[in-house]
């Protein structure tokens, strides 16, 4: 029972120190792995997100194209611009009828202020534009869409964690391609309607040169904020430089003469008007190389935040094999280290259990192991022998040899004594001195007698010289027997005080014999 206790001792403490580190472990996993997970999501929906405000930067640039050539109409050329409106009013309202974009619009909560564009867009389709005599209120009620559009692609932003973006030098290209290039380009597309419209009537107030002169300046802010933005974005990440330009070189090159006109149109200097024809070209022309860097801006974002959910997904994968490592490791060594303790326990239990002679089972053992192999030999029918061995004259051996081959006498009979009782339920003891024990279970006392014979012979067989021991000058040993009652509860007091009897006659009569205690008889 206590190797019992002890043995569940120590799984105990083995299970605790294992699986409570593991719980930790685990804990920590999850944690991080969970942390992984959010930023997987938070990045892959910032892609999606670039994806959504790419799509109404394009639908942006088809109702810039629409509102011009809306007001190209009044000038003229109906048959050869028609066709190109017509197609570009298609391809406006067939971006919001995309299973991506729909699928976008639902999952950034845009659906009813893309449903609002649409129905707007195509009441601005339907006006019949040759039978149209304010072509400024139209031009406003284009403007006024496009804001909206504008509008629909800062809060596709905001839904999208675009804004939330951790990095400085992504944050700084969503901020150019969701808010500076698109105001940029509807500030050039306001001074080409306004400049074009202006120049072609001739005449101009000065609240519309004040307010031609606003979007002049806001042309200029807006690409002084792009510089800016691209000088920090380079800072942050110097690789870029190479693959990445907000404002193309040949921007200033149409930008310069536009600006001029401009000011040429507010009367702010003295130059040469260009036709209402050319003024709308070139300010087409610098919204077209707007597209460039914004396409580039849209693949290098997507490019840096596609690295960066790998990054997180790798992590992650990381995070999740490093700890298994760590758990299998912990569950190897705990293991390693818990059947080491148990083989120390396992040694230091047979070393109390052992005599240290002759490798026996000692007293203590003897004790322990009665009333087990009592209710064994109940449960299987049998009956419980005890043999009581002692070694006939060993302390004249001992006078005559020295005691160093005394011990090797004791240690040659145990060796016998095994080499006899070798059955699983035989027990071979030594409990003191020169005397020895066993615990057999037969069916019959004639059984037990003949097996104690046995042992008997066995040590005389040895042949070990003891002129001492007359008149067998051999060393020989003498057994009492004794059966145990058959009652679970026998005292174990009462069986050795009847087996010591009967060793007292086995020596009395002659040494070198068995004798059987009578059942029944009391100490």
């Amino acid at each position: 029972m206590s190797n019992q206790a002890n043995s569940k001792n120590n799984l105990g403490r083995y299970l605790f120190a294992t699986i409570l580190p593991i719980i930790f472990l685990c804990l920590s996993l999850a944690l991080h792995c969970y942390d992984q997970f959010q930023l997987y999501n938070f990045t892959r929906t910032e892609i999606e997100g670039v994806q959504t405000i790419k799509t109404l930067y394009l639908a942006f640039t088809d109702l810039q194209k629409i509102r011009g050539i809306s007001q190209i109409v009044q000038w003229g050329n109906h048959a050869r611009v028609s066709r190109e409106l017509a197609n570009l009013k298609q391809s406006f309202l067939a971006r919001f009828q995309d299973p991506g974009w729909l699928d976008h619009a639902r999952k950034f909560d845009l659906r009813q202020e893309t449903e609002a564009v649409v129905a707007n867009a195509r009441s601005l389709f339907n006006i019949n534009l040759s039978t149209l005599r304010d072509q400024e209120e139209l031009f406003d009620q284009y403007s006024k869409l496009i804001t909206e559009i504008l509008q629909l692609m800062q809060l596709a932003a905001s839904h999208s964690n675009l804004i939330l973006d951790p990095e400085l030098d992504t944050y700084y290209l969503i901020d150019v391609l969701d808010m500076e290039i698109p105001y940029l380009a509807e500030a050039i597309g306001r001074v080409r309607g306004m400049g074009s419209g202006l120049l072609a009537k001739k005449e101009i107030s000065q609240q519309e040169k004040e307010k031609l002169y606003a979007f002049h300046a806001a042309i200029q802010a807006r690409m002084e904020s792009i510089e800016n933005a691209q000088n920090i974005i380079f800072k942050t990440s110097a690789k870029l430089k190479k693959s990445l330009r907000l404002l193309p070189p040949d921007l200033n090159r149409v930008m310069d003469p536009l600006l001029k006109e401009c000011q040429c149109i507010e009367g702010k200097i003295q130059c040469r008007e260009m036709s209402p024809e050319d003024f709308f070209q070139l300010a087409t022309k610098a919204i077209d190389l707007l597209s460039i860097p914004y396409e580039q801006g849209i693949i290098v974002l997507t490019s840096r935040l596609s690295s960066r959910l790998f990054n997180h997904l790798w992590h992650g994968a990381l995070i999740f094999v490093g700890t298994g490592i760590a758990i299998g490791l912990l569950l190897y060594f705990n293991r390693a280290f818990y059947l080491y303790d148990q083989k120390l326990h396992q040694q230091m239990e047979q070393l109390s259990i052992t005599d240290q002679l002759t490798g026996l089972y000692n007293r203590r053992h003897f004790y322990t192991v009665f009333p087990k192999e009592l209710r064994n030999a109940l449960r299987h029918g049998e009956h419980l022998f005890v043999g009581l061995i002692d070694v006939d004259n060993f302390k004249r051996f001992n006078d005559a040899y020295g005691h160093p081959e005394g011990d090797k006498v004791l240690h040659a009979i145990a060796t016998a004594m095994q080499g006899v009782l070798q059955r699983a339920g035989d027990y071979c003891f030594r409990i003191g001195g020169e005397e020895f024990c066993f615990l057999i279970s037969e069916k019959d006392e004639q059984q037990a007698y003949h097996l104690a014979t046995r042992l008997l012979q066995a040590v005389a067989s040895l042949r070990i010289k003891h002129v001492g021991n007359p008149p067998y000058n051999i060393v020989t040993v003498s057994i009492g027997l004794c059966q145990v009652a058959d009652e679970a509860g026998e005292s174990l007091e009462k069986v050795m005080a009847q087996v010591d009897q009967a060793l007292y006659e086995a020596k009395k009569t002659g040494r070198n014999r068995v004798v059987v205690t009578p059942k029944n008889t009391d100490a």
